[in-house]
């Protein structure tokens, strides 16, 4: 993957590696993908004078894990096809595109907006107003971060928008404007 860092005017080549990550206090691993430099290994990424280090979850959810919490990094095998399909999506961010790829991944809408599917419409609305904050592009603008975290987060935005009009479609709600 090439991304153009606009500091310094050139083009920077990533590697994604997928990696299982088991976190101190924590008996489950984390499936996800981390990016490196062309040459750089996994181990190298927990080395580096970063505090922080960007993961992509299997969702397609970006997260920052402090190195401090990670107890073990394993890197895994390529997972499946529907992994490429989100790749592409960092390059089309059409609708149609990223409902075919959603439903690939068997997407929930209840989970995307971390509710149950037993809340009420109220809930609903609230559990959607707190994601969109979480991942909303401008909440990260500010940070100065790669234009791929900038990229996963359009992609996240996209995909709680779409999870809420779902939601509310299934239950013949009509989607106003949430502010």
């Amino acid at each position: 993957m090439s991304v153009f860092d606009s500091k310094n005017r050139t083009f920077r080549h990533r590697n994604e590696i997928d990696v299982l990550l088991r976190l101190k206090d924590s008996d489950e691993d984390v499936p996800g993908v981390i990016f490196a430099s062309l040459g750089e290994r996994a181990l190298d990424l927990l080395n580096d004078e970063r505090t922080f280090i960007p993961v992509r979850r299997d969702s397609g959810e970006i997260i920052l894990i402090a190195k401090s919490q990670i107890a073990s990094l394993t890197e895994r095998e390529n997972a499946s096809n529907a992994d490429d399909d989100i790749e592409q999506l960092e390059e089309d961010f059409s609708q149609e595109t990223i409902k075919e790829a959603i439903a690939k991944k068997s997407f929930d809408p209840y989970e995307m907006l971390r509710v149950s599917p037993a809340a009420s419409p109220e809930e609903v609305r609230a559990a959607y107003k707190k994601r969109i904050k979480a991942v909303h592009p401008d909440a990260i603008a500010s940070l100065d971060l790669d234009d791929d975290i900038k990229k996963a987060a359009i992609l996240a935005t996209q995909k709680v928008n779409y999870a809420y009009q779902k939601i509310m479609r299934e239950r013949g709600s009509t989607t106003e404007r949430v502010v």
